[in-house]
């Protein structure tokens, strides 16, 4: 696959580092994943980079993590339900973009082809930092990196002194909703230890115009801790463990045919339990002389929890006697190693970075049907061709899934001005799985591949850099494509056991004009993709319907292509900041039978813009923020059977806010907002809820010495 030339713009914000902008960025800062090196700044990087610092201001905007990235350059933000939400990085969603936090992965063998819920486990409060390659990166992560990485990294407690303790809370009118989060920790010559917790209880999201969206209330809970050691110089041991708890989260757009009043299919449709458990040992060494720059191992335990309630309509009001619940977990042992070293090569400083990992994924997957007028439950499960049974949720019970990878990479400066990077991968999966003779009896699906990338950054002026990168991608099909039965927007997915893994080649082309008073970006990409995996109307045992409802695989149904232009600009004017972006993406895929046709879940063209005033006296900052899109008719088969768009398409919005944010004391800050001035009634592309009306929110942090 290819990443774009591209650079992540925005800036260090005129006010002091704890009121800085929502997505500031200093040029010269490192984003370890877009390399996975300690070298380089992301100004010289051929990669499209973004490094977002969550502020106050857009931790108290934002009830879940995926929030956080509205307005970022290159992203678009989907949303299913007000607790959940997905990224769509370069026309790519679901399990064609990865999510890691503190570079483990959080996607797994059964996250699905379109939206995902994920990102909403993830506490906003913990976050220090989200670094973003918008554009593949297979070649450093693997399979699931098509679209680009969101690696999210949790902070360490914010020390005021040898013991402190830090609370952040906030609260909106958009949901009567709050967020309360306190941690503690103390701190000695060579060691820190925190733990800390969160409170989340929103009720249920109203839209402009006065709509109530019922339902679409949830509440959560957070917990972790973190040990860090330093036993000698150049040496950190850390131990981190989180978990994270989502309670109730109803899916919105199974309860509504788009928007209300109008019934959906199912009488009731919930999240329960939304869990997310990680816990991981990390070593770090960095030596002061040597050709090693720095090793990094991780063991880790990643543990994922997902139960699902439905009640389906018979027809419109008229509900099932039957509730079905199912719960998935998956547990994900792991090991990855990453190092980098400084090497000569014919007289030429060469920078390498290299590593490995092994993830195993094992589901425990249990379904259970209740006749609620009587209260009797039995288990679902699949007859195996043995004559016996196999226990099943949204997954036949039993089913696993490894991957592996090596990858090797290197940078180098040709000449002065010409920085040349290149690398390779080699990748392995296995998934393995009964999911009963009804359905394709024993899976074993194996993939393998060999991806490469180069990457050239031409530097013609001091202010000017010129990069173009082109690299393969590879995603391999995973224990959702190959053994889920389970419903989806439209009908009822069922495997497809002999499903393909994807390839891609991109290329990109990126200018950039950096100044001390402003910066702009321009980046152009194309991405083909072969074998593209794409849920479609199927049949099941010679029937176009299942139990009652349109059955849908996910099938590789040929090649894609998409194209598009991301564009954005920084300007410092005085104490004024202005700061804007627009993103293009158009996508189409060809059938084996040469039919064409858009992609599913492409985002209109769309953009937003910021002005900001700093009083150069006082840490206070006032800001003025407008997003917009325009309407997307162009929809594939998919979006025309998807109950989240309507007929026609999604219309375009213009919507504004306002917000400003000072600080009261030392370590002690405070921001309010207004947003949707006008109360318009919109939503994002392919989103199952429509976006807060007009709402105020008030979000308020403060660090003290215990």
């Amino acid at each position: 696959m290819i990443v774009a030339a591209t650079l992540a713009l925005a800036s260090t914000a005129l006010a002091p580092q704890t009121q800085q902008a929502d997505t500031a960025i200093n040029l010269s800062e490192i984003v370890v994943t877009g390399t996975r090196s300690v070298g380089e700044a992301r100004l010289e990087q051929s990669a499209a980079l973004t490094l977002i610092r969550p502020s106050v201001a857009n931790r108290a905007a934002s009830p879940v993590a995926v929030d956080l990235l509205r307005d970022v350059p290159g992203v678009y933000v989907q949303q299913t339900s007000a607790g959940q939400g997905a990224v769509i990085l370069r026309g790519m969603i679901g399990n064609q973009v990865l999510y890691l936090v503190d570079g483990v992965p959080l996607n797994n063998g059964t996250y699905r082809d379109g939206p995902g819920q994920y990102l909403a486990t993830i506490d906003p409060e913990m976050i220090e930092r989200i670094e973003i390659i918008r554009g593949p990166a297979s070649v450093l992560y693997g399979s699931d990196a098509q679209g680009g990485v969101v690696n999210i990294i949790t902070k360490t407690h914010q020390f005021a002194g040898r013991q402190s303790v830090r609370v952040a809370a906030n609260g909106s009118t958009a949901n009567m909703g709050y967020r309360t989060r306190v941690s503690a920790g103390a701190m000695g010559s060579r060691w820190s230890a925190a733990a800390g917790g969160t409170i989340v209880s929103a009720s249920d999201l109203r839209a402009g115009g006065g709509i109530d969206q019922d339902p679409t209330a949830f509440d959560a809970f957070g917990l972790d801790f973190e040990f860090r050691v330093e036993p000698d110089p150049g040496h950190e041991i850390r131990a981190v463990a989180q978990h994270f708890r989502m309670d109730e989260v109803p899916r919105f757009d199974r309860y509504v045919d788009f928007r209300p009043p109008a019934i959906g299919r199912d009488a009731e449709h919930l999240f329960d339990p939304q869990t997310r458990q990680l816990g991981y040992v990390r070593y770090a060494f960095t030596p002061s002389t040597g050709g090693l720059s720095r090793l990094e191992a991780t063991v880790s335990l990643a543990i994922q929890r997902e139960g699902r309630n439905r009640i389906r309509f018979l027809d419109p009001g008229i509900s099932d006697s039957i509730r079905t619940a199912w719960r998935d977990d998956v547990y994900t042992p792991g090991f990855s190693i990453v190092g980098s070293n400084d090497v000569d090569v014919a007289d030429r400083a060469v920078t390498l970075m290299w590593g490995g990992e092994f993830y195993h994924d094992r589901l425990d997957s249990r379904g259970v049907e209740e006749i609620m007028t009587t209260g009797t439950a039995s288990l679902i499960v699949r007859e195996t061709a043995g004559g016996g049974s196999i226990a099943a949720g949204n997954f036949p019970d039993g089913a696993h899934a490894e991957r592996v990878g090596l990858f090797l990479a290197a940078e180098t400066y040709l000449i002065p001005e010409i920085r040349l990077e290149f690398g390779a991968r080699w990748s392995r999966f296995r998934n393995e799985a009964d999911v009963g003779v009804d359905f394709g009896g024993s899976v074993e699906n194996n993939a393998s591949d060999v991806t490469g990338q180069v990457g050239l950054v031409v530097i013609p002026a001091s202010q000017w850099r010129l990069a173009v990168r082109l690299a393969e991608g590879f995603r391999a099909p995973n224990l959702y494509d190959l053994t889920r039965v389970g419903p989806v927007p439209g009908g009822l997915a069922v495997p497809d056991p002999d499903a393909m893994p994807e390839r891609s080649l991109s290329v990109d082309f990126g200018v950039r004009h950096l100044t001390r008073r402003g910066a702009v970006a321009f980046t152009v990409y194309h991405t083909r993709i072969e074998d593209f995996l794409d849920r479609r109307p199927s049949t099941f045992q010679g029937d176009t319907l299942f139990n009652g409802e349109r059955v849908f695989q996910g099938l590789n149904v040929g090649t894609a292509r998409i194209v598009g232009f991301e564009l954005e600009g920084l300007r410092y004017i005085g104490p004024f900041q202005a700061r804007a972006d627009v993103l293009y993406t158009k996508g189409d895929q060809e059938t084996d039978s040469g039919v064409e046709e858009p992609m599913s879940k492409i985002p209109p063209l769309n953009g937003s813009a910021r002005l900001r005033w700093t009083l150069p006296s006082h840490p206070l900052w006032i800001e003025y923020l407008v997003r917009w899109a325009v309407r997307q008719d162009r929809l594939g088969t998919r979006d025309l059977m998807d109950p989240r768009i309507p007929e026609g398409g999604t219309p375009g919005y213009v919507v504004q806010g306002v917000r400003a944010g000072t600080e009261l004391r030392p370590r002690v800050n405070l921001s309010v907002g207004l947003e949707n001035l006008t109360d318009e009634l919109y939503r994002t592309h392919a989103s199952g809820v429509d976006a807060p009306g007009r709402h105020v929110w008030v979000g308020v942090s403060a660090t003290g010495v215990l």
